[in-house]
C-alpha cells in the first residue's frame, strides 16, 4: 500500500464498505459480476456522500448571498483604500501595514454579515477525500490488489464487471493487457462519450445559474462567467486520467446538482435575479386563483315548505342581501313610528317675493 494510500485508509475504508454493501443489495437482482450491479453500487456510493453534504449545500446558498448582497460593500471599501494603496507602493512596511487593515475592515465585514468568502468552496472541498478514496480504491482493484472489504474475490469480480462494453476500472490508456477482453476501442469511445455528457452537464448548470440566480449589479458575475468556460475544459482533461468508475461518480454529482440548482432555482432564488421574479410572478398567480375561487357567489337555496324569506316567498337571500320587500316594509315602519321623518326630509317649498311696506316717515316696516 502507498502512503497515499495509508493516509486515506480510513476514508478508503468507509468507501469500500458502502460499495461492498450496495454490491450485496444489487448482486441479488443482477449479475454479481454484471457492470449494472458495480454501477449501480458506485451511484448509491455518491448519492450518500451527497446527501451527507445537504447540509454544507444549505450553508453554501446562504453564504453565496450573504456575498452578493455585500458586495457593493466590499467594492466601496476597496475603492477607499485605493488610493493609500496607490502612495504606499514604493513603502513595503506601509503597504503591508495598509493592506493589514483593509484586510482586517473587510473580515469585519464578512462577520457582521454572517457570510465567509470560502463558504461557497466548502462542498467541493469536502467532496474531494471521497473522490481521491474511490479514485485509489478503483485504481487497487485494476491491479488486482486486495483491499479493505474489497476482497480478492470481489476485485477480480469488479474487474469483469463493464459498463457499454468498458471495465469500470479501465482508464483511456489502459492496455489491452488490463482489459479483461474489452477492446481499447471501446473504453475509449466510452470515456469520451462520458466525458462529452459531463462537460454540457457541468457547462448547462453553472450558466443556469449565472444568468437566472445572479444579480445584475453583481460584480462577480464575470469571474463566474469565465470559471464557466475554464472548469468544464479542465475537468475534460482530468476525465481522459480517471476511470470509468469515477467517471460514474462525476456524472451522478452532475445529475445531483442540476437536481439542486432547480430546487433552488424554483423554490429560494436570490433576491433581485430573473429566478426570483419568475418566483414572484409564480406566487401573485396563486394568490389571485386563490382569490378568484374563494369568491364565487353561493347558489340560492329554495326555502322550506312554508317558510317566507324577507316578504317574498320561494327565494332566499344571497350572499346576507335583504329582500326588497323587506326593506320597503322596514322604510315604512320606521317613518309611520316616527311621525316626523317624512316632514323633515321633505324640501323646503320656496317663499314668494313679498312686497315692502313704509310707513308716512318713509322708513320701512
Amino acid at each position: 500500500m502507498q502512503w497515499y494510500d495509508q493516509l486515506l485508509s480510513p476514508l478508503i475504508w468507509g468507501v469500500s464498505w458502502i460499495i461492498v454493501q450496495f454490491h450485496k443489495l444489487f448482486g441479488t437482482v443482477f449479475a454479481p459480476t454484471s457492470g449494472w450491479a458495480w454501477g449501480l453500487s458506485i451511484v448509491f456510493l455518491t448519492l450518500v456522500i451527497r446527501a451527507a453534504l445537504i447540509p454544507l449545500f444549505v450553508k453554501q446558498i446562504k453564504s453565496m448571498r450573504a456575498m452578493q448582497v455585500v458586495q457593493p460593500e466590499v467594492k466601496k471599501l476597496q475603492e477607499k483604500y485605493k488610493k493609500e494603496l496607490e502612495r504606499a507602493k514604493f513603502d513595503p512596511a506601509r503597504k503591508r501595514e495598509v493592506q493589514a487593515r483593509q484586510q482586517r475592515e473587510m473580515m469585519a465585514l464578512y462577520k457582521e454579515h454572517g457570510t465567509n468568502p470560502f463558504a461557497s468552496c466548502l462542498p467541493l472541498i469536502v467532496q474531494m477525500p471521497f473522490f481521491t478514496a474511490l479514485y485509489r480504491l478503483l485504481y487497487n482493484v485494476a491491479n488486482l490488489h486486495p483491499i479493505f472489504f474489497m476482497s480478492t474475490v470481489l476485485v477480480a469480480s469488479a474487474n469483469q464487471a463493464h459498463i457499454f462494453g468498458a471495465p469500470i476500472s479501465a482508464h483511456f490508456n489502459a492496455t489491452a493487457k488490463t482489459l479483461n477482453g474489452s477492446s481499447p476501442t471501446t473504453v475509449k469511445g466510452v470515456i469520451i462519450g462520458m466525458t462529452i455528457v459531463y462537460v454540457a452537464t457541468q457547462f448547462i448548470t453553472q450558466r443556469q445559474m449565472i444568468l437566472k440566480n445572479s444579480a445584475p449589479d453583481n460584480p462577480m458575475v464575470q469571474q463566474q462567467k469565465a470559471m464557466m468556460y475554464i472548469m468544464p475544459v479542465f475537468m475534460a482533461f482530468f476525465c481522459f486520467i480517471a476511470p470509468v468508475g469515477v467517471l460514474i461518480y462525476l456524472l451522478t454529482t452532475n445529475f445531483w446538482t442540476m437536481g439542486q440548482q432547480f430546487y433552488v432555482l424554483h423554490n429560494s432564488p436570490l433576491p433581485g435575479s430573473k429566478a426570483h421574479e419568475a418566483h414572484l410572478a409564480r406566487q401573485a398567480a396563486k394568490a389571485a386563483k386563490k382569490a378568484g375561487t374563494g369568491d364565487e357567489p353561493v347558489d340560492a337555496v329554495p326555502p322550506r315548505a312554508g317558510e317566507k324569506t324577507g316578504g317574498t316567498i320561494g327565494t332566499k337571500p344571497v350572499n346576507g342581501a335583504k329582500s326588497t320587500g323587506a326593506a320597503k316594509a322596514k322604510g315604512a315602519g320606521a317613518g309611520n313610528a316616527t311621525g316626523t321623518k317624512e316632514i323633515a326630509d321633505a324640501p323646503p317649498k320656496p317663499q314668494r317675493n313679498q312686497p315692502v311696506r313704509t310707513t308716512r316717515s318713509g322708513r320701512k316696516k
